[in-house]
C-alpha cells in the first residue's frame, strides 16, 4: 500500500483527491492538510510514502517547505499538484527537489500512475523539466527567473556548466578551472541531475543560448 498525505488549501480539492485515492486499492490517505504548517506536522507525524503538494498555500508557498519536508521525512516522495502549469513554475519546483510536477487538469489515471512511479523510485520529472528549460532558451520567456534555473547549482557547478557550453571537453574544462578531470565529470553529472537534464548537449543549449556562456556576468543574472 502507498501511504499518502494530501496538502491543498481548498477543502473540496482535498476531499476529492482523498475520495479518488481511497477508491483505488493500492492507496491509503494518512492525512490531509490545508496549510504549510499543517503539512509539516502531518508529514512529521505520518512519514508517508508520498506527499501531494499544492504550491499556493495560505501561510507559505508549498515550494518553500520542500526542504523542511525532506529533512523530517527523507524517504517521502513529493508530487506537486498545482493550477500553475507555466515552465518557470515547473523549473522552480524541480530546483527544490520535488519528484513530480502535475497540473490540476491531469486525469485521475495519470495522477495515480505518477504517484505509483515516484513511490517506486522512478524518475517522472526529468523530461518535463528538460523540455521547459529548452523552451526558455528558445523563447527567452520573461517570466523565467534566474534563481529558478541556477539556485540548485553551486558556484563551481555554474563555472563548469559555462565552460561546457563553450564546447570544451572534460579534460579542457579541468585544465581551464584547475580541477581533476574526474571532478569535472562528477560536476557535469550533478548538473544534469539538479537541472533535470539527460544529455550534455542540453547544458550547452541552456548556457550558450543568448550568450549565457559569456565571461563575466551571465545572462541568467540579468533577466
Amino acid at each position: 500500500m502507498i501511504r499518502v498525505v494530501i496538502v491543498d488549501d481548498h477543502e473540496v480539492v482535498r476531499v476529492g483527491l482523498a475520495s479518488l485515492l481511497r477508491d483505488t486499492v493500492d492507496f491509503v490517505v494518512d492525512a490531509m492538510a490545508g496549510s504549510a504548517a499543517e503539512a509539516i506536522a502531518a508529514v512529521g507525524r505520518h512519514r508517508p510514502d508520498v506527499v501531494i503538494l499544492d504550491i499556493r498555500l495560505p501561510d507559505r508557498s508549498g515550494l518553500d517547505i520542500v526542504p523542511e519536508l525532506r529533512r523530517i521525512a527523507p524517504a517521502t516522495k513529493i508530487v506537486v499538484l498545482t493550477s500553475y502549469g507555466e515552465d518557470h513554475a515547473m523549473v522552480a519546483a524541480a530546483a527544490t527537489g520535488v519528484d513530480a510536477f502535475l497540473t490540476k487538469t491531469v486525469d485521475s489515471e495519470k495522477l495515480c500512475s505518477a504517484i505509483r512511479a515516484v513511490a517506486e523510485g522512478r524518475q517522472v520529472l526529468r523530461d518535463q523539466v528538460a523540455d521547459a528549460l529548452l523552451r526558455y532558451v528558445r523563447n527567452g520567456e520573461a517570466g523565467m527567473r534566474p534563481e529558478t534555473l541556477t539556485q540548485a547549482l553551486t558556484p563551481r557547478e555554474v563555472e563548469v556548466a559555462r565552460a561546457v557550453a563553450l564546447g570544451l571537453s572534460n579534460r579542457e574544462v579541468a585544465e581551464r578551472l584547475a580541477l581533476a578531470e574526474k571532478t569535472v565529470k562528477n560536476h557535469v553529472s550533478d548538473i544534469l541531475d539538479k537541472l533535470g537534464l539527460s544529455r550534455r548537449a542540453q547544458i550547452v543549449a541552456l548556457f550558450s543560448g543568448g550568450g549565457l556562456a559569456q565571461s563575466g556576468v551571465s545572462r541568467l543574472d540579468t533577466i
